[in-house]
C-alpha cells in the first residue's frame, strides 16, 4: 500500500518539505493534485521495538490516549494473523462533522530487521452506524526498521476527509494531529505491559492485499 509509496518515493522524494523537526521526530509533506497534502513522519524511539509498537497499535482500548482526536478504535475482522480491518471514530470540534474511517492493513516481513504494515480504505466490511463523514481514500503505511538502538520509524499517509473543510485547515489539522499523535506514542510506547510480550499480529504475504483497490 501506499500505493502514495511508490509515487512519493518514486521521483517525488526531493519535493518533500520539512514542516516541523525535533531530536526524534520529522514531519514533512508533499503536495497531492487534490490539494490535501501526503504527510510524512520520520521517527526513532530509542529501546522500543517492533513487537512493543505492534502491542499499542493491536491495544484499541488504549488508542484515544495517542492516537489525536480518536473516539474510539475498534477491530472488524481480522482475515488472518497478518491483517486486520479497524474502525476508527474522530471527534470534530463544533461546528465541524465527526470523521469515522474503515481501513484494511497487512503486515510484511522485508528483511530479518524490517516490516512494513500497509493502511488501505475499504468498504469491503460493515462498519457501524454512524452520522460521521467518512474518511475516504485513505493509503498509507509504516516501516518498522529494528536497530541496534532502537526502532526506526517512516510512516506515510494520504487522507481525505471528505465535506466542506477549507485545504488549509485540512492540511494544518492534519499536521498538528499527526505530531501531537507521535509524540504520544513515544510516551505509550515506554509503558512495561507493551514489552515482553509477542505481538497478535504475525507477518505474512500481502501480495493479494496489495492488488486491492482503494475504497
Amino acid at each position: 500500500m501506499l500505493l502514495l509509496a511508490t509515487s512519493a518515493s518514486s521521483g517525488l522524494a526531493a519535493q518533500w518539505q520539512t514542516w516541523r523537526e525535533t531530536a526524534d521526530i520529522k514531519v514533512s509533506t508533499l503536495p497531492h493534485a487534490s490539494g490535501i497534502n501526503y504527510i510524512q513522519v520520520e521517527a526513532s524511539f530509542d529501546a522500543a521495538t517492533v513487537d512493543v509498537l505492534l502491542n499499542v497499535m493491536n491495544d484499541t482500548q488504549a488508542a484515544s490516549k495517542w492516537l489525536s482526536s480518536s473516539r474510539f478504535v475498534d477491530v472488524i475482522a481480522r482475515p488472518n494473523s497478518a491483517e486486520a480491518v479497524v474502525y476508527t471514530y474522530f471527534d470534530s470540534p463544533w461546528p465541524v462533522s465527526d470523521r469515522d474511517m474503515l481501513t484494511h492493513s497487512c503486515l510484511s516481513q522485508l528483511s530479518a530487521n524490517q516490516y512494513r504494515l500497509d493502511i488501505l480504505s475499504t468498504s469491503a466490511y460493515p462498519a457501524p452506524e454512524s452520522k460521521a463523514l467518512r474518511i475516504s481514500p485513505v493509503q498509507g503505511y509504516w516501516l518498522l526498521t529494528q536497530t541496534p538502538q532502537g526502532l526506526q520509524i517512516k510512516h506515510q499517509i494520504y487522507a481525505d476527509p471528505n465535506g466542506s473543510l477549507p485545504i488549509w485547515l485540512v492540511n494544518n489539522t492534519a499536521l498538528k494531529n499527526i505530531i501531537k499523535s507521535f509524540k504520544s506514542l513515544k510516551e505509550m510506547i515506554k509503558n512495561p505491559k507493551y514489552h515482553n510480550t509477542n505481538s497478535q499480529f504475525s507477518a505474512g504475504d500481502c501480495r493479494v492485499f496489495n492488488q486491492l483497490n482503494i475504497k
